[in-house]
C-alpha cells in the first residue's frame, strides 16, 4: 500500500514538472531545448520580445561570463499569454498566463 502511493505521488510530481515543457503552435508543438530559430520556424515572429543586453561584470577580481536572455511572448491567444525565455538562443522556460 505504501508503495503504490509513494508511487502515484512520484508519477505526480513529474508530470507537474513537465506541464510546461512544451507548447502548441498550430499543429507544431516547441519543447525546452529548442533554438529560437526553430520556435520562430514553427510559431512565427512573437508579438513582442526583449533582449537583455549581456554585461560583463568583474567579481573578485574575475571576470564574469554574460549570458544573452531573450524574453518573447505570445498572445493573447484564447485568453492567454505564453511568454518564452531563452538563454544563449535555448528555450529553458514556457509560462502561459492570463495577464
Amino acid at each position: 500500500m505504501f508503495r503504490a502511493s509513494w508511487l502515484l505521488g512520484f508519477s505526480l510530481l513529474l508530470f507537474a514538472g513537465t506541464a510546461n515543457a512544451t507548447m502548441r503552435c498550430g499543429t507544431a508543438l516547441i519543447s525546452l531545448g529548442d533554438t529560437a530559430a526553430v520556435v520562430r520556424e514553427k510559431c512565427g515572429s512573437p508579438d513582442s520580445s526583449v533582449d537583455q543586453v549581456p554585461v560583463a561584470r568583474i567579481n573578485n577580481g574575475r571576470r564574469v561570463n554574460p549570458v544573452k536572455v531573450s524574453l518573447w511572448v505570445y498572445g493573447p491567444r484564447n485568453g492567454a499569454f505564453q511568454h518564452l525565455k531563452f538563454i544563449e538562443d535555448k528555450l529553458v522556460k514556457i509560462d502561459t498566463r492570463r495577464d
